[in-house]
């Protein structure tokens, strides 16, 4: 049997501006030169393959906000992913994003989807009823970055402004600016 214990450390350690090492290229990465100012009220999980961010909100942590990127190969690129979203609540297609709302995001502007009803999120999941779903659409020079809610009507429109406010605040870091330390 092994038995471990902590003692309180002796040695008191200060640190000051001076102390402090300047950062890095690697303290500067973000998932896809992606970085984000989630909200506290969002609690943080692990990311997947296509997940860039993923969050859980809500008072039974069902509602889900995730930010993926996708590659943009065909002009059409953004009005058929948001008929993919549109699909997944067994909405109709839109034929033209002229309709839908701007908001900004990452120095430019995305297309605001929403939709109500029964949630399809596919990849073997069951559907989920009474859910609604809060996306925005942002297409960039490194691909189409989305950004979706979905959860109870009464948890995503709780979340709505959280939510918005989170998509103004990303930003886009070019790390192939930021001086190596060979370089300084």
């Amino acid at each position: 049997m092994l038995v471990s214990g902590c003692e309180q450390g002796s040695k008191e350690v200060t640190v000051t501006a001076e102390s402090r090492r300047e950062l890095v290229l690697w303290d500067k990465a973000y998932p896809r030169d992606l970085k984000d100012r989630a909200p506290a009220e969002w609690r943080r999980v692990p990311f997947t393959q296509m997940r860039y961010y993923n969050y859980r909100f809500g008072s039974t942590g069902d509602g889900e906000i995730w930010l993926s990127v996708v590659p943009m190969r065909a002009e059409d690129s953004v009005l058929q992913n948001i008929n993919r979203w549109y699909n997944q609540f067994r909405m109709p297609e839109i034929v033209s994003l002229e309709d839908l709302q701007q908001e900004p995001a990452l120095g430019t502007v995305g297309y605001l989807v929403e939709a109500k009803g029964t949630y399809y999120g596919g990849m073997g999941a069951d559907p989920k009823e009474d859910s609604q779903m809060l996306a925005l659409a942002v297409p960039t020079s490194r691909g189409l970055v989305t950004i979706k809610m979905v959860g109870s009507p009464a948890e995503v429109e709780a979340e709505r402004q959280r939510f918005l406010e989170y998509c103004k605040s990303l930003e886009i870091t070019d790390v192939d600016s930021i001086k190596r330390p060979e370089e300084k």
